[in-house]
């Protein structure tokens, strides 16, 4: 339940003013007399607009977008200021009231104020929110209402415990967090470009790095608006073992996965840029993340692997202590070949690669004397494993199957020979009659 309510208080108050200042007729004049400034300021604006863009373009060092903004944030309530400005000199000449025309006039200078200010920042959803909060606590002070309306939000409250929640301390630690959220990102950006930039370090250190500090920072803004406005820290411990506790057997899976990237980036058995191959996955690793490991593969998918998978599972790095990559490919051919030729030839397709390289060098090995066939394997090394092995692969025996076809080199296949022997007199003589009878049905229904 809400306690210390001064609602009606506050709104008795608003009343008050609303009837000593507004439900008057001079009062009622000004508002109409504004109405009519803030109407000629508008078509003002729109036909000056054209002046003022060229008088602005005589400004060389004026960007074109920086012009525009200019324009489109100020030349509204500047000629609004300037409208007010002239009847005020007026009003006051001629004796005429000028209380509601000097509160609007304040509002205005503030409204123009805020926007001159923000001209000189990015346009962001920050800064526009900043520039309304700026502008909204001074058409309170100006209004002379400031301190009734903090009251106000301060009385709706309600108790938990020995924590008193209140709506004014609601907003002040939305926009506390909000300005401290916003900063943390921007330091975190700047921290992570100096880390990412650092020569010194590993890629797999810099991935650690960026994710503590990310943590340390927002972690720290959090804190500190929980205790800017007031909230005694203490008061979540037992809160927090309860959560805690139970949250336990519900994130197992998430904390095992972001222990084993922590793993992962210590030991260096991962690290963006590897070529992995885990599972029926092959390709390079994109990105660590806190709960996986991001792999594309050649064709263009994304794989999203936990990072409990590498940890308990079996993968293979191809580029764990080197980029070096050795390709095997087995070719077999026929008893008949020149095997002294064979090896020239497939290591004529060896040479005509870019990708393959001359030191480790390639060789070409005689296996064995296989049913069939003699077995020859090729080796050779690469230094792109990102780029594919299996195409390397695939080149280099196309290219084998081009030489041996040239030089008229034959690749056996198994080939099987059946021997039928001789049946028996007495089973062959059974065969021979059963196919006369097929022949001549009409002899045996006689």
């Amino acid at each position: 339940m809400f306690e210390n309510i001064q609602l009606e208080g506050y709104l008795q108050l608003i009343i008050e003013k609303i009837e000593n200042n507004l439900l008057v007729w001079s009062n009622l004049i000004e508002l109409i007399i504004f109405a009519v400034l803030t109407a000629a300021a508008f078509f003002l604006a729109k036909f000056l607009y054209s002046h003022a863009d060229d008088l602005l373009g005589k400004i060389k060092a004026l960007k074109e977008r920086k012009k525009l903004r200019i324009l489109d944030r100020l030349l509204f309530p500047l000629i609004l200021m300037i409208l007010i400005g002239l009847y005020y000199v007026v009003a006051v000449a001629f004796s005429l009231p000028v209380v509601i025309i000097s509160i609007f006039g304040n509002l205005v200078s503030a409204w123009l104020i805020v926007k001159a200010i923000t001209l000189f920042f990015p346009r962001n959803k920050m800064f526009r929110f900043l520039s309304i909060l700026i502008w909204i606590i001074a058409a309170l002070r100006i209004l002379n209402i400031y301190q009734e309306t903090i009251n106000l939000l301060d009385s709706l409250a309600f108790s938990s415990g020995n924590l008193r929640i209140s709506l004014l301390l609601i907003i002040k630690a939305i926009i506390i967090f909000s300005v401290l959220f916003w900063l943390a990102g921007k330091v975190s950006r700047i921290v992570t470009s100096r880390i990412d930039s650092s020569d010194g370090l590993t890629p797999s250190i810099k991935v650690l790095l960026n994710k503590i500090a990310k943590f340390l920072i927002f972690t720290s803004a959090v804190l500190f608006t929980l205790s800017s406005v007031g909230i005694d820290l203490s008061a979540f411990a037992f809160l927090g073992g309860a959560i805690g506790v139970g949250l336990g057997f519900g994130l197992q899976k998430i904390v095992s996965n972001f222990i084993s990237g922590i793993i992962i980036l210590v030991d260096k058995s991962i690290k963006p840029g590897d070529v992995v191959e885990i599972g029926n996955v092959y390709g390079w690793v994109r990105k660590l993340d806190t709960r996986f490991v991001s792999v594309v593969t050649r064709s263009g998918k994304e794989f999203l692997i936990p990072n409990e998978d590498f940890i308990t599972k079996e993968v293979i790095n191809w580029s764990y202590s080197d980029e070096l990559v050795r390709v095997d490919a087995e070719v077999g051919v026929s008893y008949d070949s020149d095997l002294r030729q064979v090896q020239e030839l497939m290591m004529q397709a060896i040479e005509e690669k870019e990708r393959i390289l001359t030191d480790p060098a390639p060789n070409v090995l005689l296996m064995g004397f296989g049913d069939s066939s003699v077995n020859f394997e090729i080796r050779f090394w690469i230094s792109d494993p990102r780029n594919g092995i299996q195409n390397i692969r695939s080149q280099v025996l196309l290219s084998i199957w081009d030489n041996f076809k040239e030089h008229d080199i034959e690749i056996p296949f198994p080939q099987r020979d059946y021997h039928l022997r001789s049946l028996p007199e007495d089973l062959n003589n059974y065969f021979k009659d059963s196919q006369r009878n097929e022949k001549n049905p009409k002899k045996d229904n006689q």
